[in-house]
């Protein structure tokens, strides 16, 4: 399954033929599993924080994001690298959409009421993937804990 989602991301990587947004909501839903794995233990909170974060960022209908997501768990034991994503999102993604994406992991993390050191962990590790600078983690960080507290 994460084979053939590579090969239709690679496929996709070809300048001749744009990136579809099944594509783009599949690398994220894959990058915000990870950081609801990286505790141990899914809450149903946080695969809820999931999918309201692919609603708020695409235009599939939900059906459709319930399928990318729950793909996205299935492969997730098998995923080895996340090279390939964290790729598409460099390619595809400027600055303001990086860090929409970042906020979006700090909201799946927080999403059971504690943010677990191997989610911090996690997540500081993809944003030196996407190039963002560590004030700027930080930042949406703060920014996601004040929006949960309020």
């Amino acid at each position: 399954m994460l084979s053939k989602l590579l090969e239709r991301i690679s496929a996709s990587l070809d300048p001749t033929e744009p990136v579809s947004a099944l594509d783009i909501e599949r690398v994220s839903a894959t990058l915000l599993v990870e950081i609801a794995r990286a505790d141990h233990d899914i809450d149903p909170a946080e695969r809820d924080a999931i999918l309201k974060a692919l609603q708020g960022a695409g235009k599939l209908d939900a059906a459709d994001l319930q399928a990318i997501v729950d793909d996205a768990f299935a492969d997730a034991d098998t995923t080895v690298s996340l090279y390939e994503h964290v790729r598409l999102i460099n390619e595809q993604f400027d600055k303001p959409s990086k860090l929409a994406l970042v906020e979006q992991m700090w909201r799946v993390a927080l999403a059971d009421g504690d943010i677990d050191g191997y989610e911090e962990y996690t997540i500081r590790k993809i944003c030196d993937l996407l190039y963002i600078k560590h004030r700027d983690f930080m930042q949406a960080k703060l920014r996601m804990m004040e929006e949960q507290s309020t």
